[in-house]
C-alpha cells in the first residue's frame, strides 16, 4: 500500500493550526470591534448632540429675550405721547407738558421691567431739549447721558448693537435724531446667562464675538484659546453657522458648538475640552481594550498550548529522523505522556532499532563484497601481459641488454608482489602512486617506446595520506589496452595526484583519438549505476569500492581530457 503525501510546504503544522485560529477568531474580534466601535460612536454622538443641544436652546432663549427688548423698542416710537412731545413739544406749556414726560417715562419704565437684561431705558427728545430715562428721569440737554448717546447714534455704518466703555446699548433714531431711544442691556445679566451655559460640563467656556469684533463678552479666563480659535473661524471654518466641531489648538482638542445669536448679529460660541464629552465613556473604552487584549492574551495561550502539546513533540520526531538522515542511529526518545505521541515515539524506537540491526547486518555483507571484489582484482591478471613481459626479457638477453632485462625483472615482480600481497586494504599514497607508474614502466617498455609517461610529483603532506590499495593501476591499464590499441605512436600518459581541503584527486589522461562522446557518456553512466550491473569491469570495481567506503562523494569520474583522449579521476573524500 502506497501512502501519497498532499504535498510539502514550509510551514510547520503548528503554524498552520494557529493561522486556521486566527483566520477563524479574527472576524469574530473585529465584528466585535466593529459594534463596540459604532456603540461607542453612537453614544460619543448623542453626548455631542446633548450639549449641541443645550447650547442652542440657551443661545435661542438669549436671542428670544434680546429681540423682544428690540421690539420693545421699536413699538416705543409708536407711542402717540412720545409723538407729541417730538412735534409739539415745545409748544406745550405746564400740567399738559409735565404730563405727557410723566407718561413717556411710565412706558420706558415699563420697557425696562418688562426684561431683567434691561439695565436702563430712555430717550433723547430734541424738541423739548430733554432726555427722559428710566432710571435718571428727566434732565436738561445737552448732559453727559444725552452726549454719551449721541455719540454713539453718530456711528456709521450703524451697527446691530453699541458698546462703549464695557457698556451694551441698543439705540434707535427717529425724525432726522428729532427722537433717540436708548436701551442698555445689562452686562452682568449675560455674563451670568453665558455662566448658565457653561454648567452643561465642568470644563466648558463661552464667548460671544465674531471675526470681526473679537471676543465682546466671555466666560473665559484664559483668551489664550480665543485668538486661535477666531483665526479657525477666519480661515474658513464657517464656524459662523449652526454646528459643531472638534479643532486642535495648542495640542489640545476642543469640543465646539456655534450657535447665532441674530439680535446682536454674534456668534455664540461654547467650547470645552473633547476629553470632557469624551469622560463617559472612559470606563466604556476601559472595558473594550481590555476585551481585545483579553482576546489576544487567549490567542497566544491557544498558541502556547499547541506549541507544547503538538508543535514540541513533532518537532522532537522530525529532528529524530533527520538524525537518522545523518546515520545517527544511536538515539532514543523519551516520552513522559501517555499520549499518541508516545505510541509514535516508541515505534519509532523500535524501527530505530531494528534498522540499526539490519545496517549492521548489509554493511559487514557489503565488507565482505568489497574484500571479495579486491580478491576479483587481484585475479585479473592477464596472461598475455605476463607473457609479453618475459618475451621481453627473453629478447632483451638474447641481444645482450641486461641492464633492461634487470630493470625490467625487478618492475615486473615489484608488480606482482604488490597485487598479490594479502595485507591492509589501505596504503600510504606514495606507494599506490608508485605502483602505477611501475606499471606505466613496463607498458613502455612492452610497447617498445611507442608510448611514454609524465607525471606530477606528489606533495609531501599528500605522501602519507591513505588510499584504498588498487585504484590507480586499472585506470591506467584500461588506456594502454583501449586508448593505445590502433598501434598509435607517441602517445602520452598523464598522472598527477593531489589533496587538497580534505579530498584526494587523482588524474589520470591520455592523448588517445578512439574515443568518442558518447562512450565518455555511456561510461559515464556504468559508472554511476555501477552497483547494478551484472559483469562488472575494473573501472566500475574501483568506482564501488570507492563509493561504499567514502560516500556518494567519492568514486571515479570521467570527461574529456584537454589532451584530446579520456580524463578519470579519482576523488576520495577522506573527511567523511
Amino acid at each position: 500500500m502506497r501512502i501519497q503525501a498532499a504535498g510539502t510546504t514550509r510551514w510547520f503544522v503548528y503554524q498552520k493550526i494557529v493561522i486556521v485560529f486566527i483566520a477563524f477568531i479574527i472576524p469574530l474580534v473585529a465584528m466585535n470591534m466593529w459594534v463596540n466601535y459604532k456603540g461607542m460612536s453612537f453614544t460619543k454622538k448623542a453626548i455631542s448632540d446633548s450639549a449641541v443641544a443645550g447650547a442652542s436652546f440657551y443661545a435661542k432663549q438669549l436671542d428670544k429675550e434680546l429681540y423682544f427688548v428690540r421690539n420693545q423698542q421699536l413699538q416705543f416710537f409708536n407711542d402717540k405721547d412720545l409723538q407729541k412731545l417730538s412735534f409739539q413739544g415745545s409748544r406745550l406749556e405746564g400740567y399738559a407738558l409735565i404730563e405727557l414726560i410723566n407718561q413717556t417715562k411710565d412706558r420706558l419704565s415699563a420697557i425696562q421691567y418688562s426684561s431683567e437684561f434691561v439695565v436702563n431705558a430712555g430717550v433723547y427728545i430734541k424738541e423739548i431739549g430733554k432726555t427722559i430715562s428710566s432710571m435718571n428721569g428727566v434732565s436738561e440737554s445737552p448732559n453727559y447721558e444725552s452726549e454719551f448717546i449721541a455719540s454713539l447714534a453718530e456711528l456709521t455704518p450703524k451697527p446691530s448693537f453699541y458698546q462703549k466703555e464695557g457698556r451694551l446699548f441698543f439705540i434707535e433714531s427717529e425724525n432726522n435724531s428729532g427722537i433717540i431711544s436708548y436701551i442698555e442691556i445689562s452686562v452682568v445679566r449675560l455674563q451670568e446667562a453665558l455662566h448658565q451655559i457653561t454648567t452643561l460640563y465642568q470644563e466648558s467656556e463661552v464667548f460671544l464675538g465674531n471675526k470681526e469684533l473679537g471676543s465682546v463678552l466671555s466666560t473665559v479666563k484664559d483668551q489664550r484659546v480665543i485668538v486661535p480659535l477666531l483665526e479657525q473661524m477666519d480661515t474658513g471654518n464657517n464656524v459662523n453657522s449652526n454646528k459643531s466641531q472638534v479643532l486642535r489648538i495648542d495640542g489640545t482638542s476642543y469640543f465646539i458648538t456655534t450657535n447665532q445669536v441674530s439680535s446682536l448679529n454674534l456668534s455664540l460660541i461654547m467650547y470645552v475640552n473633547h476629553n470632557e464629552i469624551t469622560r463617559p465613556l472612559s470606563q466604556f473604552s476601559f472595558w473594550f481594550y481590555a476585551l481585545f487584549v483579553i482576546a489576544i492574551v487567549v490567542l497566544l495561550l491557544y498558541a502556547y498550548s499547541v506549541n507544547f502539546m503538538i508543535h514540541r513533540p513533532l518537532s522532537k520526531l522530525t529532528k529524530a529522523f533527520q538524525m537518522i538522515e545523518t546515520d545517527n542511529l544511536n538515539l532514543v526518545i523519551e516520552s513522559k505522556s501517555r499520549d499518541e505521541f508516545h505510541y509514535l515515539f516508541h515505534s519509532f524506537n523500535r524501527m530505530a532499532l531494528r534498522l540499526k540491526r539490519s545496517i549492521e547486518e548489509n554493511y559487514e555483507q557489503k565488507i565482505a563484497i568489497q574484500q571479495s571484489e579486491l580478491k576479483q582484482l587481484q585475479s585479473q591478471i592477464n596472461p598475455h601481459f605476463l607473457y609479453n613481459s618475459f618475451f621481453n626479457i627473453y629478447m632483451m638477453c638474447k641481444v645482450g641488454d641486461s641492464d633492461s632485462a634487470a630493470e625490467l625483472s625487478q618492475k615486473l615482480g615489484s608488480y606482482y608482489q604488490y597485487i598479490t600481497r594479502s595485507g591492509s586494504d589501505e596504503v600510504p599514497l606514495y606507494k599506490e602512486y608508485q605502483h602505477a607508474l611501475d606499471y606505466c614502466e613496463i607498458q613502455c617498455i612492452r610497447f617498445s617506446n611507442r608510448i611514454r609517461y609524465e607525471y606530477a610529483d606528489i606533495l609531501d603532506y599528500a605522501m602519507t595520506v591513505a588510499v584504498p590499495r588498487l585504484i590507480i593501476q586499472p585506470i591506467v591499464e584500461n588506456i594502454f589496452e583501449h586508448a593505445f590499441e590502433d598501434g598509435m605512436a607517441n602517445g602520452v600518459l598523464y598522472i598527477a595526484a593531489n589533496v587538497e581541503d580534505g579530498i584526494v584527486r587523482i588524474s589520470v589522461d591520455d592523448n588517445g583519438q578512439l574515443v568518442t562522446d558518447e562512450a565518455i557518456e555511456q561510461l559515464e553512466g556504468q559508472l554511476r549505476d555501477g552497483t547494478r550491473q551484472l559483469e562488472k569491469t575494473g573501472l566500475i570495481n574501483v568506482n564501488n569500492r570507492l563509493q561504499l567506503k567514502y560516500g556518494a562523494g567519492s568514486g571515479l569520474f570521467v570527461s574529456r581530457s584537454p589532451y584530446g583522449g579520456l580524463r578519470a579521476e579519482l576523488r576520495i573524500n577522506i573527511e567523511c
